[in-house]
């Protein structure tokens, strides 16, 4: 799979799961939070990294669009490749018989577990099941649900 059919593959798949795409960025919101999910191309190869900022309503009033990098809480979606876990996409070594299948099951696990899980419990809940996030939470973002 090239790059451009990859993207094209992404961008219909998160579509279909309810997202608003602008630019190489998609968004997802509740009543309190912006959910932004940004592709990233690896400068050095085919890789690519699915960049998740979460935005807190509250904080960022009239923030429509934000980046992914304004995100109150940052992380990326990972996968197990080669018995490990890592948090990049290598499109050479997706199987080419199965590519949409594994792209989308990709997607749908890190979507349910990111975004779906913090929809129903809350954004303080993602923090206690993985606080290794605190590192990259905003100081404004621990103020406000009172983490310090």
């Amino acid at each position: 799979m090239n790059v451009n059919s990859f993207k094209k593959v992404v961008s219909e798949l998160l579509i279909e799961l309810g997202f608003e795409k602008r630019q190489n960025s998609f968004y997802k919101r509740n009543n309190d939070l912006i959910y932004i999910i940004h592709l990233q191309k690896s400068k050095h190869s085919d890789d690519f990294y699915f960049n998740l900022g979460y935005v807190i309503k509250e904080l960022h009033q009239g923030l429509n669009y934000p980046k992914d990098t304004d995100g109150d809480i940052r992380t990326r979606f990972s996968l197990m490749a080669k018995d490990r876990e890592t948090d990049f996409l290598v499109l050479s070594e997706l199987p080419p018989t199965i590519e949409v299948d594994y792209i989308k099951g990709f997607l749908n696990k890190n979507i349910s577990e990111l975004i779906d899980d913090v929809d129903k419990n809350g954004i303080r809940w993602l923090l206690d099941k993985d606080p290794t996030l605190l590192y990259q939470t905003s100081l404004q973002a621990r103020e406000y649900l009172g983490i310090l």
